[in-house]
């Protein structure tokens, strides 16, 4: 006689401590995807930021004083520009005498630039007074040296060529030096250009200013007007067209 089968193992059921643990594993996993789903959207990120997190900013200065230099009272100060200037360097390589072109690299830097201006009171002037008219010949405009960059504007990029590896150092060099490139810009004639007729203005303030209150109006002939002209100007050599000239500001004379 064959012998029965053994009769199936009965299977086990899980007890409370299974289910509590299986609960908890689930509600560990639905609240990890809560959690992710919020950190995904921002939210939990801002509600960190706000709560746990601690964001300290400081700031250290550093000076080394090399020069302290006086003006001597020698400088008026006659305009400012401020001027987005973009600077760009293109560094190409070839060989045998141009017959086989390596790349050219480009470096690039872009900023707010405050470009000043100013004379020097002890340069040669000349001031003429016929007619109610005071004209003046004053000095050249010179840029203040060196012009301020806004730092905080400041863009820089930078690529290679397509066998050349110096796109970094091409750039580092452009940035060294940008000081004298934009000095070389401030003195440019178009430069002076833009702000010609500003410093106009502000040298017949100057002359009005020191005209009505160290002399008396009727002792130069009641001054009605004054006329500025600068020393690289056409008209600071031809006193003919200098007097066709329209006035740079009209006073007003009051009878005494």
């Amino acid at each position: 006689m064959s012998e029965p089968n053994p009769a199936p193992a009965p299977r086990r059921r899980l007890g409370c401590f299974g289910l509590l643990g299986l609960t908890f594993i689930a509600l560990v996993i639905v609240g990890g995807i809560v959690v992710w789903k919020a950190m995904d959207s921002g939210l939990g990120l801002k509600w960190l930021a706000e709560h746990f997190q601690k964001h300290t900013i400081a700031h250290t200065f550093r000076e080394n004083v090399r020069r302290i230099v006086s003006t001597h009272g020698d400088v008026l100060e006659l305009a400012t520009l401020d001027s987005e200037e973009t600077v760009t360097k293109y560094d190409t390589k070839t060989l045998f005498n141009d017959a086989v072109y390596l790349g050219t690299s480009v470096a690039e830097i872009r900023a707010m630039v405050v470009f000043r201006y100013h004379l020097k009171l002890s340069d040669e002037w000349d001031m003429h007074i016929e007619n109610g008219r005071c004209t003046v010949i004053a000095p050249n405009i010179r840029p203040s040296l060196p012009p301020a960059v806004r730092s905080d504007t400041m863009e820089k990029k930078s690529e290679a060529g397509w066998f050349r590896f110096n796109a970094a150092e091409n750039l580092a060099a452009l940035e060294k030096g940008l000081t004298s490139i934009l000095e070389a810009r401030a003195a440019a004639p178009g430069k002076i250009h833009h702000v010609r007729e500003a410093s106009r203005l502000s040298v017949a303030k100057f002359v009005q200013n020191w005209v009505l209150k160290e002399q008396k109006a009727h002792e130069l002939g009641g001054i009605r007007e004054i006329v500025v002209i600068f020393a690289d100007e056409p008209a600071a050599n031809h006193p003919v067209d200098a007097s066709k000239l329209p006035a740079t500001i009209t006073l007003e004379v009051r009878a005494d």
